[in-house]
Parts: structure tokens; sequence; C-alpha cells
């Protein structure tokens, strides 16, 4: 999901196959997380800014707990020279501002109350991030700030200097999304609580809270509150106050904590809980995750869930910056959706009531649907699967509540960002994976609904755009739906061709003739003269004057030649529709950019709506085009370096396509089962399989893997020889062997017949 475009100098590497660029971070038998560089995603990639954070979090944690160089925005940036402050919750390469709650810093001297004051300037080269833990120097102040995390709190330890004053600040109206209301309470000498009520992401005007509770590790001499104009002076300090209440968008307040000045450096550190639900859930978080571990306990076993949680793929051989893309790709896809329940299994529904979750069985939050359900919860149910079905469950539950699945909620609000039904293809992938611990009686109703009729007016999830007219027309018209009306049937049509397959793997047959027919409704915005996929009005007319390198005419987020390849479930029509000779020549052309960059006609590497393309020469004959394409994407973007990721990760999407690219496998239909195949980067990767899997490890080899090598010459599925160019997930989750051998020059024959390719819609119709 792009929300801004920044233009960045690329460097040309034209079709060559290079050596990642980037410096080693680990020796080949490190653990995975001393292989994982953080600092990845940082920086910028060809469409702007990539808005990871380098701070501390486990995997799937309510708390990232991370550095700020910015007061409205996204959070960290490699190329800010100060950092403003710490916050407890970020969001992992989302594309609007957001979030950034519970901020807090620490200063020497008089007490300040604007960033501009109480910020500081740092140093990448005394600055250290690993998974679960982060360091930096505020050189403004000579203060070693050192972060961790566990689920629910954050700890920070902050070294100060001898003979000055120590503060720690917590200026709470600073977010990085407009903060609505905010309230604090200096509890005694040793605590200080309160929440901050911050807006959705994305112009969203709904407010959530967050409660927090900070402890620190001996009692403050003295402390104090302040209070202004958000956009004033300095505002009013006021000693010895307790208490300070934000009464709206305007005002601004804090608190501070100070020891005072001793003869030798003094350290102070602080712990900090969250909760959604109330300050007695944020209390009750810090007891039970934070109680009695002083900060090097936090730290190892924050290290220890990141080694557990990444070793459930292993790789060998590769360059070590492959290996340091690979691991990092893989801890960018374990952070989100994040766990929203407390530890005490309360959370906050979609309804606003206060529920209760099983024990062991969290509730998930913020799912970046229209971007994840393409290759991140692929990904998710093939190495999480159990947490996969809580994660189903959550998605189920809030339909329970809020009566609707949205597409992008955040928190427990519908912010109704982007389009389609994509958590319908999450639920849909993972229970034809296998996964049947949720309850999908409740799922399907709520998907069936979300599929076919429109939410009431005035409810705060707007449902997919122009239903109405999609079931009167069975397409959306550009002239009733100005956002994207293309786009909306396309992604539309991905969620019904899910929908069916599940419907008919439930059973359903008079629901899966209606969604079959459903799932082809895309046609009907394919225009047989030009063979694009183009705008028409209600009345059935084209819009006129259609150029399919315009961005945005008809489109959400790209171009008509960006959407052209947007039908993963039913790719042979494509083909056929357009003609075998044209749809590889525009493939070819669509590939022709000589550098990353973002384009109106060619390949956009960064961005959701192109990211099946490189794959889809699978289904052309042309599958050696596929192993080219997918190698040099790979090798352009996915670098050991701050820009290292083509632009917003969007919440792990980017990375985990990357994840899957590198074993050589991808899935542009997840709810097909089908497994595209490329050529490997790693000569072997170890898929280690849990339960309800029947296998115990999926074994990837590769022999003549090299970073000039990579066509596939043949392969053996179990040893037995195979000329498809895809892999069922059944065949994954069964375990076993898959081996490629790969060369320096295509094999133009193997896996280019017809009945080579990947499955399709159009030969399966019930």
């Amino acid at each position: 999901m792009r929300r801004f475009l920044l233009s960045a100098p690329c460097l040309l590497l034209g079709v060559s196959f290079v050596a990642f660029a980037g410096i080693a971070h680990a020796s080949p038998t490190a653990s995975p997380a001393a292989s994982v560089n953080p600092l990845i995603g940082t920086g910028s990639g060809p469409g702007g800014s990539i808005n990871l954070f380098p701070g501390a979090t486990v995997p799937f944690g309510m708390v990232q707990l991370s550095p700020d160089t910015e007061d409205n925005g996204y959070g960290y940036h490699y190329s800010d020279t100060s950092i403003q402050g710490f916050s407890m919750t970020h969001m992992s390469g989302a594309g609007c501002p957001n979030e950034g709650d519970v901020f807090f810093t620490a200063t020497t001297g008089p007490i300040h109350t604007r960033a501009a004051n109480f910020g500081s300037p740092y140093s990448h080269s005394d600055e250290a991030a690993a998974p679960g833990y982060y360091r930096v120097r505020l050189l403004e102040w000579n203060i070693e700030a050192e972060l961790s995390a566990t689920t629910h709190t954050g700890i920070a330890r902050f070294s100060f200097p001898a003979g000055q004053p120590a503060n720690i600040l917590l200026p709470l109206s600073h977010t990085l999304n407009g903060t609505a209301g905010a309230s604090v309470e200096i509890v005694d000498g040793n605590q200080v609580q309160g929440y901050v009520e911050n807006h959705a992401f994305c112009g969203n005007q709904q407010t959530y809270k967050v409660y927090f509770v900070m402890t620190f590790s001996r009692p403050f001499s003295s402390s104090g509150t302040w209070t202004g104009k958000r956009y004033g002076g300095p505002g009013t300090i006021a000693a010895g106050s307790r208490t300070a209440e934000q009464a709206g968008h305007n005002e601004w307040l804090g608190a501070y904590a100070t020891w005072a000045a001793e003869a030798h450096p003094q350290t102070i550190i602080a712990r900090i809980a969250i909760s959604y639900v109330d300050l007695a859930g944020a209390e009750n978080n810090l007891k039970a995750e934070s109680a009695g571990k002083d900060f090097a306990q936090i730290r190892s076993d924050a290290s220890a869930a990141w080694n557990k949680a990444l070793s459930v793929i292993d790789v060998s051989g590769g360059t070590p910056a492959e290996r340091t893309v690979f691991w990092t790709a893989l801890y960018h896809s374990l952070l989100m959706p994040s766990i929203f329940s407390d530890a005490d299994g309360r959370y906050l529904g979609f309804d606003g009531k206060i529920h209760r979750t099983a024990p062991n069985h969290p509730i998930y939050a913020n799912w970046s649907g229209w971007d994840i359900y393409r290759s991140e919860i692929p990904l998710l149910a093939m190495i999480e699967p159990q947490r996969m079905e809580d994660m189903a469950q959550s998605v189920v539950r809030m339909y329970e509540q809020g009566g609707w699945i949205g597409r992008w909620p955040q928190i427990n609000l519908y912010t109704n960002v982007m389009a389609g039904s994509p958590l319908t293809v999450a639920l849909a992938t993972a229970w034809l994976d296998g996964l049947h611990g949720f309850d999908m009686k409740a799922g399907w109703d709520g998907m069936w609904k979300d599929a076919t009729q429109a939410p009431p007016p005035g409810h705060p999830y707007q449902g997919e755009a122009g239903i109405n007219w999609i079931n009167k027309l069975h397409y959306v018209p550009n002239d009733k739906i100005s956002y994207g009306s293309v786009s909306q049937i396309q992604e539309d049509a991905i969620a019904y061709a899910s929908l069916y397959r599940l419907a008919d793997a439930l059973g359903k047959t008079a629901e899966a003739h209606t969604l079959y027919d459903r799932a082809l409704y895309y046609r009907n915005v394919f225009n047989k003269q030009d063979r694009f996929f183009r705008p028409r009005d209600s009345d059935g007319q084209w819009v006129p004057n259609f150029d399919p390198a315009q961005e945005d005419h008809g489109f959400i987020e790209g171009s008509g030649w960006h959407y052209q390849w947007l039908e993963p479930a039913d790719m042979a029509w494509v083909v056929s529709a357009m003609g075998r000779q044209l749809f590889n020549q525009r493939l070819t052309q669509f590939f022709a950019y000589p550098t990353p960059g973002w384009y109106g006609q060619y390949y956009n590497p960064y961005n959701e709506t192109d990211l099946e393309a490189p794959f889809e020469f699978n289904f052309s004959g042309r599958p050696w085009a596929t192993q080219r394409v997918v190698r040099r994407v790979l090798m352009e973007n996915y670098t050991d370096n701050p820009d290292g990721i083509p632009g917003n990760d969007d919440c792990g999407e980017m990375s985990s396509w990357a994840v899957l690219s590198m074993m050589g496998i991808y899935s542009i239909d997840p709810a097909s089962l089908a497994y595209e195949m490329a050529g490997p980067v790693f000569p072997k990767a170890v898929i280690h399989l849990e339960a309800p899997y029947a296998g115990k490890t999926f074994t990837i080899e590769a022999s003549g893997a090299a970073p000039d090598a990579p066509y596939i010459q043949s392969i053996t599925l179990n040893g037995h020889a195979d000329s498809k160019n895809w892999i069922s997930f059944r065949d994954i989750a069964a375990g076993g062997r898959l081996h490629f051998v790969l060369g320096t020059k295509p094999n133009t024959a193997w896996g280019a017949a017809t009945a080579d390719a990947p499955p399709s819609l159009s030969s399966e119709r019930p």
C-alpha cells in the first residue's frame, strides 16, 4: 500500500546477476537472530520511505518500543539526524502516519517540554539494533539508551553522566498521528500511569486509547507535569503536580521525573506496560511479564524468542548478505498482525465491549489486509499454523462483535482502507491449507455476508465498494464509484474465487455455483479490442480516452499496465483472452524497465498490485522468464542496507514475498494451494512443519545454486522427476524433498507445456 511518493536515486543493474550488496552481520553458523539486521527497511526504496522501525519487540508483540525521529509520521528514518524520543507502539512499514503512543525520553539539566529542545542528535556509529534490543547514545545529553521488550511491556535502561540531574520525560501528547486526548498521574515516587487517545491511521477520525503504567528502578527525587497549547510556547511547568489532562487536539501535556545529580554515572531503568483495555490491564501485564526480571534477562528472553521463531526455517549456503536479507525478511514477516489481548486474556472487541479470549489463544489486531493476503498469510499458514488459527479466530470474533469482516482493521476499528475483501482470502487460505482450529460456521456467515450485502447506512464498515452495483451490473461502474472502479471488481473477484473454493470444500454446492460466477465478474471490465482491463460506466460504455499507462484512471495506486496482471485465480483465461503471444510480449515489456522506479507502464517492485506478475510467465509457456525476473527483483530490491526493501513493507508483505521467492516458491493465488516455482537462492532450505500438518520437514535443495544461476534445468519431488512448474501446498504439508538443478542458461523446455502450468478457475467450473 503506497500512500506517498518520493524520488530516490537507484543503481542501474540491468538484468545481470550480481551478489546482494551489503555487509555481513553474522557468520554462517550464527543463530538466526544474530543474522537479522533491523536497520534494513529504515531508509527509502524506489517508491519512497519504507517505514520500518529498528526498535525492540518480540514476535507479534503488542509492544514495539522504538525511537522516533519525527513527531508526525511513521517513526524512524535512517536519514534523519536526531532522535526526539521513544514510543511504545508502531506499525511495521505501513503507508500512513500511525501510532507512536506512550512517548518518553531522557535528558539532563532543566526540564524541556518541546521536541525541539528535548530531542538529541545521534550517530549511526553509536547505534545498534538486534531482534528484541536497541541501543543509541543521545549525544546532546551524553545518555546511553537501551531498549528491550516482552509481548506487552517494554524496558528502557538509561545511563546518565555524572554531575548532572537525570530526567525521564513523558511528553504524552507527542504521537505520530494527532493526539485527541491524554491523561497522566504520578502515583508515588516510583510510578507514573495514564492513557493516550490517538486517531486511527490514514486520516480516520475514529480514536482509540492506550493505557500505560511506568515504574522506575528507584524512586525519583522530584517530579511534575506541564500543560500548554500544541503549537504554542513551552507551556506551564507545574513542579510537584501529580495530574494533568489533555482535553482536545490543540492541548499539550506531559510529566517528568528527576533524580538528583550524583558524583558518578547513574543508571535508571523504566519498565512500561500497555493495555488497550484499562489501567488494571497494563498493571497486570507488567506484573505478569516483567516482575523479577532485570534488563539482561528480558533482553535474553527476547533474543531466545526470536531464535525460536526464526528457526522454523533453516537455510544454508549463499552469501553472508543473502542470509542476512533472508533472516531479516523473515523477522519482518513475524511482526504483524500483533497481539491485542492482555496477559489475562481480556481485550476490547469491535463492539466496544471488553471480552476475554481462551488461555493461550490470543486475539490479534492490525490487519494490513489488502497487502498481506498475497504472501504473508500463506507464509504464516505454512510456518506458524497454530498461530494462524488464532489469527483466523480473531477475524471471526471481529465479525461476531462488529457485524462485518474489515479489510484493514486497526486496533478494534474499521478503517476501510484500500479495497476488496482480503481477509476472506486469508480465512479461506487458512482453512484450505488444513487449519481448522477456528469457527468456520461463523466465519462463513461473515464472508458470505461481505460478498453479497452492503452494510446499513451509518455503519463504520463500508463493505465492498459498489456492492449493490456489482449485484445488478456484475461490475463496478466508474461513474458511480470513482475510487478505482476496475481495481475494486478485480479485488472482489479474487475474494469470490477464494470463497468459491472454500464453499466447494465445505460441500456448499449452491453457494459454490454462485461464487464461481461472481469470481468471473472481472471479465466484464476486460476490453476485447485493446485487451486491457479498463473502466466502464453504468450504461455499459467504456470510459473514453483510456491510457493504460495513466495512474489512477480507474485503478487504485496503479495503472492499466499494472492491473492487467491482477487476476491470479484465472490466469489461463487472461493468457487466452489476451493471446499467448501478446501476453508474453506485454509481460516481457513490463519488465523492461531500466532501473527500479515508479513507472506507469513498467513493473513496480514495491506495490502489492504487481507482486504476482514475475511468476505469471509460468502460465504462458515461458517459466524460464519467471526465473530470470524473480532473481532480478530480488537482487535489485532486497539488499543488506537501510534501503533494502522496495517501498512500504506494509506489515510484512514485501518481506514475505522475499522469504518465499528466495526459497523458490510463491503462490499468486493462495486459495488454489498452488505454489509457482522459480530458482532458489540457497543450496538448501528446510521448513520445519508443525501440527496439524502431517510432515515434519519440507526440504528444498538446489544443486548449482549461485547468484548467476537462476534457471531451472530440472526438478524432482521426493525423487520423482516432474515437469510441472508449480507444487501443491498439500505436497509441502505432507513433508518431503523438492530438488532443483539450476544453471546459468535457461532450459526453455522445462515446465513450458500447457499441462505444466498452475491451475486456473477456467478449468474448474462446478
